[in-house]
């Protein structure tokens, strides 16, 4: 079995196809850390005098002036503690004219990392099922099965493989990026709390295991379908579509895919839920009444949700392939 699977990183590795898209795995995210990076520089010298121009220029504005001579006749009116203080308190003031954010990796994981892990994602689940897909559409899979004809060591093989892979490289793609950006926010003189770090730690973690489970599941539903086309569809089917259809069918939040997923990688996630008219009936609901219109959704809940769909997707596919003929 480890020669089987030893083989199958050896075939995986040497794809052309597979080798663009790891490619792509290292290109997004240098290009997601160079856009941070470049958005959240520090305010330069240059920076700071024409933001000080437009600051002189906003002050020796008439009608600020009139403003500003109001509140110096009135300043309880304009909440200021004294006449000396309106100018100052009503502005414009240095920060207004610089928007430019500062770097935090709190912000970071909410919207860098999140989207470097789902480019990643997308593109080893590609990896997965054109590497077996080209298997079929080349019927070099019978070619296999002569060498080694028990048909459930190369299902496998194959999965092992393309698991491995996934896994290996988010690891080492997240690792990285987040060790990038932790350099960068000391090379700035920040501090980054320890409570952000070991959250990024939990969820690279988890992200590993989801990318695996990805990987897995795109390659089980091409070995049951034997086409890469129908899994991308199906891929798109999943992602978009199953949450447009349940969302017109009025289905609760709780049973749709990205909550599920969102819960797995976050370490739980909230869902609107709806709550009986009762609650809004009248000035207080019924005592006993849960009028709650947030849940939250466990780590166990979105990986058992995950779980049976990947489950079944195996299992049909295990059973396929062991029992369909092999052009």
């Amino acid at each position: 079995m480890i020669r089987l699977l030893g083989l199958e990183l050896t075939r995986l590795r040497w794809r052309r196809a597979v080798l663009l898209l790891l490619l792509a795995c290292v290109a997004i995210p240098v290009i997601i850390f160079g856009t941070l990076a470049w958005s959240t520089r520090p305010v330069s010298d240059a920076d700071l005098q024409q933001a000080q121009e437009q600051v002189d220029r906003e002050r020796e504005n008439p009608s600020f002036q009139r403003e500003v001579a109001r509140c110096e006749k009135r300043p309880d009116r304009y909440g200021a503690t004294s006449a000396a203080a309106c100018e100052q308190m009503m502005g414009p003031r240095l920060e207004w004219f610089i928007s430019r954010p500062q770097l935090s990796l709190d912000e970071a994981k909410r919207n860098q990392g999140l989207a470097v892990f789902v480019f990643l994602t997308g593109l080893l689940m590609l990896a997965a099922t054109t590497f077996v897909g080209a298997d079929w559409n080349s019927g070099s899979m019978s070619n296999q099965l002569l060498f080694e004809p028990r048909r459930i060591r190369i299902w496998l093989a194959k999965a092992g493989s393309v698991m491995a892979l996934a896994a290996l490289t988010l690891g080492l793609v997240l690792t990285a990026f987040w060790g990038a950006v932790y350099l960068l926010a000391r090379s700035r003189d920040l501090e980054p709390l320890a409570r952000v770090i070991n959250d990024i730690q939990g969820t690279t973690v988890r992200a590993t295991i989801l990318v695996a489970a990805a990987a897995l599941g795109a390659y089980a539903v091409t070995m049951l379908f034997r086409s890469t086309v129908f899994t991308l569809g199906a891929m798109f089917a999943v992602v978009v579509g199953s949450t447009i259809v349940l969302a017109a069918l009025g289905v609760s939040e709780r049973w749709m895919p990205h909550k599920n997923l969102a819960a797995v990688l976050n370490d739980g996630a909230r869902y609107y839920r709806d709550v009986p008219d009762i609650c809004f009936s009248g000035p207080r609901p019924p005592a006993g009444t849960d009028c709650q219109q947030f849940a939250t959704m466990t780590l166990g809940d979105g990986a058992l949700y995950l779980g049976i769909a990947l489950a079944l997707a195996v299992v049909l596919s295990m059973w396929s392939f062991q029992r369909r003929d092999v052009p």
